[in-house]
């Protein structure tokens, strides 16, 4: 299995940080459309297990397209769909994804917590509570905004001396080319604003004889890439979402899911039926819970 820590350190707050992410997975999600492809969100909805409550959803992942030609003429189509089970229980939350053709061979945890970010004290060694046999497989990289490599996928999410007084986020001032992934970026050095770290744990087991290599690198290097411009992203939109607070968020999710019902994925139907069946056995599992509760006897009243 490969383990990869991604620290992300950014220019804003916890609680901003939360309606940023939010309104930047929306915008993202709508921007991926196209050509059949894109992420489909099949369930959006407050959730509770335990003490535990948030935000659940599952999104179905069709990127055919996305694929290296290196390994895609090994995969076949109904390969291609990857399911997205996402609980956000801010500032924490894990998403895992799942391939049902596959079973046990593909496993992909995305598990992150965020927190204060203090240059003097650090990043905490062990933020996720990793075993000390994870901890030797782990990997650890600094992905910084403004000079981490691939530059970004559009120039208005270029970082060099971003600054949004909107929002409350003071110039990002760093020489450009001095990015170096094993510490925390140079920008945060001289920041005099407040700074969240987002701590993201990766977790990819992948057996296919023949492609596990292959696809191990592509995948991890991936993640890489989409967090680094996911957070580009997010911040070049920081005077949209500044604003905003979390029913405004939920309205703008709606709107989005809505918008997806209309599109038209390059489903296969093997894929498709299985994602809709998880779903059900969910749903049936509430509503049985609900009626053993309404079910139970009263307790008597005490004198």
């Amino acid at each position: 299995m490969k383990i990869y820590e991604y620290r992300v350190i950014l220019p804003t707050n916890v609680p901003q940080y939360q309606i940023g992410n939010l309104y930047m997975c929306a915008q993202r999600t709508r921007e991926t459309q196209g050509g059949g492809e894109g992420i489909e969100i099949l369930k959006n909805e407050p959730y509770q297990e335990g003490e535990e409550k948030g935000q659940y959803t599952h999104k179905v992942m069709h990127f055919k397209s996305k694929v290296p030609g290196a390994i895609r003429w090994a995969i076949p189509d109904k390969y291609l769909h990857i399911d997205e089970k996402s609980h956000n229980s801010y500032p924490h939350f894990h998403t895992l994804y799942e391939q049902k053709g596959m079973g046990k061979d593909f496993y992909l945890l995305v598990e992150s917590q965020h927190m204060v970010y203090d240059r003097e004290k650090g990043v905490p060694d062990n933020a996720l509570n990793l075993t000390p046999e994870e901890l030797k497989q782990r990997q650890i990289f600094y992905l910084d905004i403004v000079n981490s490599k691939p530059k970004p996928e559009k120039p208005e999410w270029d970082m060099h001396n971003f600054e949004c007084p909107e929002a409350k986020i003071s110039k990002l001032s760093t020489p450009k080319n001095t990015c170096d992934e094993t510490k925390p970026p140079e920008w945060t050095l001289t920041y005099e604003g407040d700074m969240i770290v987002a701590v993201k744990i990766v977790k990819f087991k992948f057996k296919w004889f023949g492609i596990q290599s292959a696809v191990e690198s592509f995948a991890m290097g991936k993640f890489h890439d989409v967090f680094l411009d996911s957070h580009r992203a997010m911040f070049s939109w920081a005077a949209q979402w500044f604003p905003m607070d979390m029913p405004a968020i939920r309205k703008l999710e709606q709107e989005v899911q809505d918008e997806q019902a209309k599109l038209k994925f390059d489903k296969d139907e093997e894929s498709e039926s299985k994602s809709k069946k998880d779903d059900k056995k969910k749903d049936d599992k509430k509503a049985e819970e609900a009626k053993k509760e309404e079910a139970k006897p009263e307790e008597p009243k005490k004198e």
